[in-house]
């Protein structure tokens, strides 16, 4: 889940409107719930096999949203409003920094990089 700071509901859905320019219309709000003036997000895509989806550790697409779509999505809010903040991945970012971190999603034994999880095809497109 993302936690988002500084932002209205009009803020967070340009931001999903303008993400989606870049992933075929593919991602929706999982969940999109305000808690006072934060608002708790997380992202999926209509389509698992479409633009945007994500894989599991295993290699199953599933209906989540990749690393890029939420690297954009993040994008795409701070176009819309510069002093929101997130916080994702246990760490805040803000327009200036944060953004595009990557994690293993996998096992020690079996490791997969967040970035590498996708179906997206985005790829260098966009990381930054």
């Amino acid at each position: 889940m993302v936690v988002i700071r500084n932002a209205t509901y009009q803020d967070v859905t340009k931001a999903l409107e303008n993400t989606n320019a870049w992933f075929a219309g593919n991602v929706i709000f999982n969940r999109c719930d305000q808690t006072g003036k934060n608002f708790n997000v997380t992202l999926k895509v209509k389509d698992s096999h479409g633009s945007g989806a994500r894989l599991s550790p295993s290699g199953r697409a599933i209906n989540a949203g990749c690393w890029h779509v939420y690297g954009r999505f993040f994008e795409e809010l701070f176009s819309v409003n510069p002093a929101i903040v997130v916080i994702a991945m246990g760490g805040k970012i803000t327009k200036d920094a944060g953004n595009w971190q990557d994690k293993n999603i996998g096992s020690i034994m079996f490791p997969l990089q967040y970035s590498e999880a996708c179906k997206c095809g985005k790829g260098d497109e966009i990381d930054a």
